[in-house]
């Protein structure tokens, strides 16, 4: 399958194929099922911020989670830009750091 260039805004979970169509932030180079992929993801991000928003509700205490959901789905997301990534999208998503790993079971950062 052949890849094409589009544009991505991961805060509205946008993937244009037109870089004027609206504002972005990242390049990738991607085929129809990768689009698809990220577009589950995009999904996956926003059922889990949703879900997060209710959590708001319960004690702090659960708040002390490594890693929630949505940061989970979001990382994953990042993960899949970076590898469909353009040399510069790579390279500001290594700047981020979101791709390294969090503690798990309430570890110490």
């Amino acid at each position: 399958m052949e890849k094409k260039r589009y544009y991505v805004s991961v805060g509205s979970g946008q993937v244009l194929d037109d870089k004027e169509a609206a504002a972005f932030e990242l390049e990738i180079d991607a085929t129809d099922d990768d689009i698809d992929k990220l577009q589950e993801l995009f999904e996956e991000v926003d059922s889990a911020n949703d879900a997060q928003a209710l959590e708001w509700i319960r004690p702090i205490k659960q708040y002390q989670e490594p890693e929630s959901a949505y940061d989970a789905n979001l990382r994953a997301v990042y993960r899949l830009l970076h590898e469909l990534g353009t040399p510069e999208t790579k390279q500001v998503i290594e700047e981020m750091g979101i791709l390294e790993e969090r503690p798990q079971n309430g570890a110490e950062r």
